[in-house]
């Protein structure tokens, strides 16, 4: 009986405890916005120039979009992240870069392709970069790696540059990689936007840093010349570690939080990457835990599951896409297609119909997020907590 006692006199000082130390993690979970309805977004990387194959892809992916409808009656919206250059060949390590932008006539029919989807509402383009790598690092790690100066002679592909290579926004040169200058940074992200608004005849408004790796230098001048929305995977890496992975994190996110400049952040976290056996199955998870927990589903994938020079059966990721489409709006009456952008507005204006407002249907959703935080969670279990919270959340809606 005494233990009894003790445990009933010190249980409410350890919730207390408990969501006191917590309390910032607990009270980001509650500001970050609630969707009110499931949303899928395909997050497709790395188009642009390069392999003409890419035109013929994109009117495939482009049939594979409008097929499906969502509730709204809006087709399906994928993102394409632009890369806007491939150099041409070069032979010699004293070579000029000499760059293929899309405005090079081989280009136009993937210009096309994407300006077409764009017309149609399926193509929502997106900055990914001048190129997918920072010049001076490719030229000096082509000093001391044979397969860096077999590449240059034929670059298309930036796919099969190292991984540390294909970072833009960090000199990976050496490794541990090291920063750019700011000027360096500022200069080079004033000319992919403004070659972007040239070739596309408008501004960019979302932003996906190539390999995830970028810096507050980077996003201030991202914002300074228009961005608004900066797609990441939850967290910031600014350079790469002395084994070449992403490394030096100094920020973690949630959607809608606010960044340098005040840009948006959303978070990409989930993938469907067929050409690596991920299965529309696995992806509907995703869309399930995203829905859940009130987070909009975005898949990240890449030009590379779609492009025979890239997949040795891209016939089936064309197949597995379409049945994700299928699949999920059969399970979700109510999943709505929108591209980052869109999210992005929504989030700024708190808008009543993509953002949930109803304070017990949000309390819901919030105590979900804290449920799958893995340590609050378990912590907030074993001290009954959480079920003692569970009593004040719609029944419907029960975690």
């Amino acid at each position: 009986m005494t233990w009894i006692l003790i445990l009933l006199f010190a249980w409410p000082f350890l919730a207390i405890g408990l969501s006191l130390a917590w309390r910032r993690r607990l009270l980001a979970l509650w500001r970050e916005p609630m969707f009110k309805v499931p949303i899928l977004i395909v997050e497709s990387d790395d188009w642009g120039s390069g392999p003409p194959e890419q035109a013929e892809a994109l009117a495939k992916l482009a049939a594979c979009l409008s097929r499906h409808r969502d509730s709204s009656g809006r087709p399906a919206v994928m993102t394409l992240a632009l890369v806007l250059a491939v150099p041409e060949p070069i032979l010699r390590q004293s070579d000029p870069w000499l760059w293929r932008t899309l405005a090079d006539p081989a280009m136009q029919p993937i210009l096309a392709a994407i300006q077409a989807g764009r017309n149609e509402d399926i193509f929502a383009p997106q900055l990914h970069g001048l190129a997918h790598f920072w010049p001076d690092a490719v030229l000096a790690a082509a000093h001391k790696q044979p397969e860096v100066r077999a590449w240059l002679a034929a670059p298309d592909l930036t796919e099969h540059l190292p991984s540390p290579l294909q970072s833009r926004w960090t000199d990976t040169s050496v490794l541990p990689s090291r920063p750019h200058s700011r000027q360096a940074v500022a200069d080079a992200v004033a000319e992919e936007i403004g070659q972007y608004t040239a070739l596309l005849g408008y501004a960019p408004e979302a932003v996906v840093p190539p390999t995830f790796v970028w810096n507050r230098d980077v996003e201030a001048a991202w914002a300074e010349l228009g961005i608004q929305v900066v797609i990441t995977p939850g967290r910031r890496p600014t350079g790469r570690d002395g084994a070449g992975r992403p490394a030096g994190v100094d920020r973690h996110m949630l959607n809608g939080e606010r960044g340098e400049g005040g840009v948006f952040y959303l978070v990409r976290d989930d993938y469907f990457e067929p050409a690596f056996g991920h299965r529309p199955e696995q992806a509907l998870a995703a869309l399930a835990r995203k829905t859940a927990l009130g987070r909009p589903c975005l898949l990240e994938t890449h030009r590379s599951n779609f492009l025979s020079a890239t997949c040795t059966d891209p016939a089936s990721a064309f197949a597995a896409l379409d049945t994700l489409y299928r699949q999920a709006l059969r399970d979700y009456p109510t999943l709505r297609f929108a591209s980052c952008v869109e999210l992005g507005r929504a989030m700024r204006g708190n808008d009543p119909a993509w953002i949930e407002h109803d304070r017990r249907r949000r309390f819901t959703i919030w105590l979900r997020r804290v449920s799958a935080l893995p340590r609050f969670g378990k912590a907030a279990r074993l001290t009954g907590l959480l079920p003692l919270l569970n009593l004040f959340t719609r029944s419907d809606l029960r975690p």
